[in-house]
């Protein structure tokens, strides 16, 4: 199983700075759940439409252990009926988000993507897989090439709409024209395309459950 849309955002997003972003801030690693979720219904894994569904059982069972509290988590959701914004309440969880970071950053890390770092941030120490600069520019050439191209694949969609959802494909492209005749090429090529269409709707269903969640945090540690 190839989380690609959940690898690339990884690698395109894990910076340590004053914080590391993806083992302390909470919108970043809600979307990065989210971008595993939609490699999973890429790949025709899961299902989703009124509610998130199992489409293929036996591929379901063999997932990753990195993925064990995903599975479970989801599993409970499914079974107890819910709708999907309290099912899409998993892509808040800091043990699925912790536990996919550590799977997907041994991977990066056999492979040569990452540094393996640990940093200290208030009393915690975090482990941190630290995307090589070549790392970070082999994805940002793939979705260059992928939005000028023919056509653009489907973990592509999912990963610009991830980015576009956060305001951050500024810093992935940093020229402001190229920015703007990516942004309006994607634009062009997504229109009137089904598949883009649902992941728009539900990445729009996955924010209020983020904005709700993180006015909940702020509410309690006021």
């Amino acid at each position: 199983m190839e989380l690609t849309i959940a690898k690339n955002y990884l690698l395109l997003t894990e910076r340590i700075g004053k914080k590391p972003m993806l083992r302390t801030r909470f919108t970043a690693q809600a979307y990065f759940v989210l971008a595993a979720l939609f490699d999973l219904v890429d790949q025709g894994v899961l299902d989703i439409g009124e509610t998130i569904s199992i489409k293929d059982d036996q591929e379901f069972a063999k997932l990753p252990d990195y993925l064990s509290v995903f599975k479970s988590e989801l599993t409970d959701e499914i079974k107890q009926g819910h709708d999907l914004q309290t099912q899409l309440a998993i892509i808040t969880s800091w043990d699925i988000a912790n536990q996919l970071y550590d799977g997907l950053g041994a991977g990066l890390l056999a492979d040569q993507l990452v540094e393996k770092k640990s940093v200290k941030n208030n009393l915690d120490t975090h482990v941190i897989y630290l995307p090589k600069d070549a790392a970070r520019k082999q994805v940002q050439d793939y979705l260059r090439n992928q939005i000028s191209g023919v056509k653009v694949s489907q973990d592509a969609v999912s990963l610009v709409l991830i980015l576009s959802e956060l305001d951050a494909l500024k810093w992935v492209f940093t020229d402001k024209d190229e920015l703007a005749n990516l942004t309006a090429a994607f634009q062009q090529k997504v229109a009137g395309d089904a598949f883009y269409a649902k992941e728009k709707a539900l990445a729009k269903v996955a924010q209020d459950v983020i904005t709700k969640k993180k006015f909940w945090y702020d509410s309690w540690l006021s």
